[in-house]
């Protein structure tokens, strides 16, 4: 089974590529601990897609996500400030991969929870389960919390001890989230040249894009022209 899985899924923007038929996938699975998001996520599910209303961490529980809902919800006070908190549930990922996730599945997988990225791939690694992932694309956001910079060689260590195929989304999402996804799914497929076709020249056109924005601005007004999306979902 080709499988797709989406930790971290907010508001679907991830899901709304893996969808596409064009990408193959048998199962696609949503890990969102908001509630402010599912409906969202709900209304673009088909019968493919299974929405599990927890996130992924290294244990059963509950825990406190901070500014839930927003592109950069947390469950680290010291990463924005806080604004607002909630309540959610998380799961044992190793647990999860246990009981959903086969030794012969091939499976792709999203990993954007702003911080809690090192306690997954650590759970998974303790529990034997990391290398099932065939290609991985995940968000350093330990980056954004003082308290867990460090964690980064860790999570990259265990990554390559692993042998899992991984980028990190800074290498391959250039231009939001939904250009970004398509450009890391080809990536994955490509032959030879794939990182001149796929992270060299991207890069490239975004930087470009960035520095025309204000003259698009200028001669199309500001409501024609829309900056690059954040990185979330």
């Amino acid at each position: 089974m080709k499988m797709f899985l989406d930790v971290g899924a907010h508001f679907g923007e991830t899901l709304a590529v893996v969808s596409r038929p064009e990408w193959g996938f048998d199962s696609i699975v949503c890990f969102e601990p908001a509630p402010a998001c599912w409906p969202r996520l709900a209304a673009m599910a088909d019968d493919r897609v299974q929405i599990c209303e927890f996130g992924l961490w290294d244990r059963d529980g509950q825990v406190d996500l901070h500014n839930p809902g927003a592109i950069g919800a947390s469950m680290w006070a010291d990463k924005d400030v806080v604004r607002g908190s909630t309540t959610c549930e998380v799961r044992d990922a190793a647990a999860w991969f246990r009981d959903n996730v086969g030794s012969d599945d091939t499976v792709y997988m999203k990993v954007n929870v702003e911080g809690a990225e090192v306690e997954i791939i650590r759970r998974l690694a303790e529990a034997g389960q990391l290398s099932k992932v065939t290609h991985l694309l995940v968000h350093f956001d330990v980056r954004k919390v003082p308290s867990k910079r460090h964690q980064e060689a860790e999570a990259r260590a265990l990554l390559d001890a692993a042998g899992v195929r991984y980028l990190s989304a800074e290498e391959i999402q250039f231009g939001g989230v939904r250009r970004g996804t398509r450009n890391w799914l080809r990536w994955c497929t490509a032959g030879r040249g794939r990182d001149v076709r796929f992270k060299v020249l991207p890069r490239l056109g975004l930087v470009v894009r960035r520095r025309l924005y204000p003259l698009k601005v200028r001669l199309l007004g500001r409501g024609s022209a829309v900056r690059p999306a954040a990185h979330r979902g």
